[in-house]
């Protein structure tokens, strides 16, 4: 399903996007392996969404049994002509990077705020402070905790082996030497609760908000 999103700064973007229900002991998880890939991140003991401030997985999926995955999906052929030109492949990077992660940010914070007890995994590190974390700043409580995410990742979900299972998708992985032949960018957030019985509202949540992408423009303007 593909759906129009259009940016702070006014450009619209055509994005992939689709979800599946599944229950929590279907992730792919390993805490140990899986957070030991951030020890080379800035953010990494220092983040307050970060490992090992996030909680592990194992402890949230006792009592949420069930869950939405939902993911994002942009393609390279969308990027500006400046980012295009940049021989530096984290500009090639962040790009996309940074249009996936505040949709999917945007949509989790919505589809949570409806619900009590409900809990949200994003992607990447938490933006929840416009200001410098306070844990980055030596304090040991979270300022804006309404706003504060973990990621899938931080928690311990092998992020690349779930949604190759659930999804049929295989990431792709920037780099160096291979930044121009890169075909698209894949992000997901999951969203976790313990009655089932509120899948179909969740649905139906996630749906209206896809439905508002849909109708924001009605061509693409990023070129």
């Amino acid at each position: 399903m593909e759906y129009l999103y259009t940016t702070g700064n006014g450009k619209t973007y055509p994005i992939e996007m689709d979800y599946k229900f599944i229950e929590s002991k279907n992730y792919v998880y390993d805490y140990d392996q899986i957070t030991s890939l951030c020890e080379g991140c800035g953010n990494y003991q220092q983040g307050g969404g970060c490992p090992p401030l996030a909680p592990k997985f194992d402890d949230i999926i006792k009592t949420k049994r069930y869950s939405i995955m939902i993911y994002a999906k942009l393609l390279s052929e969308y990027k500006s002509e400046g980012v295009k030109n940049s021989n530096n492949y984290y500009i090639h990077y962040r790009f996309q990077d940074i249009i996936l992660s505040n949709l999917l940010t945007n949509l989790g914070y919505k589809i949570r705020d409806d619900y009590n007890n409900l809990v949200f995994l994003n992607n990447g590190f938490c933006m929840g402070c416009s200001k410098k974390c306070s844990f980055k700043l030596g304090e040991n409580i979270c300022r804006n905790p309404k706003k504060r995410t973990f990621s899938l990742e931080a928690t311990g979900v092998n992020v690349e082996k779930t949604l190759k299972n659930e999804f049929g998708i295989e990431l792709q992985w920037y780099n160096k030497e291979n930044y121009r032949d890169i075909d698209f960018m894949v992000k997901s957030i999951g969203l976790f609760y313990a009655d089932k019985e509120i899948s179909q509202k969740i649905e139906n949540r996630f749906i209206e908000y896809l439905n508002s992408l849909k109708s924001t423009k009605n061509k693409i303007e990023s070129k």
